[in-house]
């Protein structure tokens, strides 16, 4: 797994990015980054030694007993995970809040699957890889050359974590020179 905090900001960079280009209002804006930080930390609720996993009682206990990058880094969960969130956003008493007549409970939702899927896809640039379709394959899916290929806690994974810090800076001084 990459560190929690590259997780963070790089899914948040990524977010920001694309909210950004497709014009989407303020508040849409700020319940995504919400639910881009919850979804991204969620993979790796089977690691004993994570906020996530220590935070989750008996539950998150049981999961650990698979191992990581098993059924927390495969397709399946983000696949179930909008399933969840095209129901909920069909059902008219979840809209939730409205602020300035923006409904974001429906952004929160879609933004957990997103941050999810985003820890995945950046789980699979690192040397360890992801298992897409485990149970069902049990290999690892690994990139063996590239950019972006990185080992965990090293060098190109602080360079990654460095220019995601610094777009979500630039992004976020976008935001306020849109909305303020």
């Amino acid at each position: 797994m990459a560190l929690r905090k590259t997780h963070i900001a790089t899914s948040e960079a990524i977010l920001l990015g694309c909210a950004i280009a497709i014009h989407q209002p303020l508040p849409a804006i700020v319940t995504e980054a919400v639910g881009v930080w919850l979804g991204c930390q969620l993979p790796d609720i089977d690691q004993k030694q994570t906020r996530v996993n220590k935070r989750g009682g008996l539950f998150t206990r049981i999961l650990t007993l698979w191992g990581h990058r098993t059924w927390s880094h495969s397709i399946w969960i983000p696949i179930m995970l909008l399933i969840c969130a095209l129901y909920l956003s069909s059902l008219s008493f979840s809209h939730g809040i409205s602020v300035n007549g923006t409904y974001v409970m429906e952004y929160l939702y879609y933004s957990i699957v997103l941050g999810y899927f985003l820890h995945e896809v950046e789980d699979s640039f690192s040397i360890e890889g992801i298992r897409w379709f485990y149970p069902l394959g049990d290999t690892r899916i690994v990139r063996k050359k590239g950019l972006l290929k990185y080992k965990v806690g090293g060098t190109k994974e602080q360079i990654i974590l460095i220019v995601a810090t610094l777009l979500i800076i630039t992004e976020i001084i976008w935001i306020g020179y849109l909305y303020i």
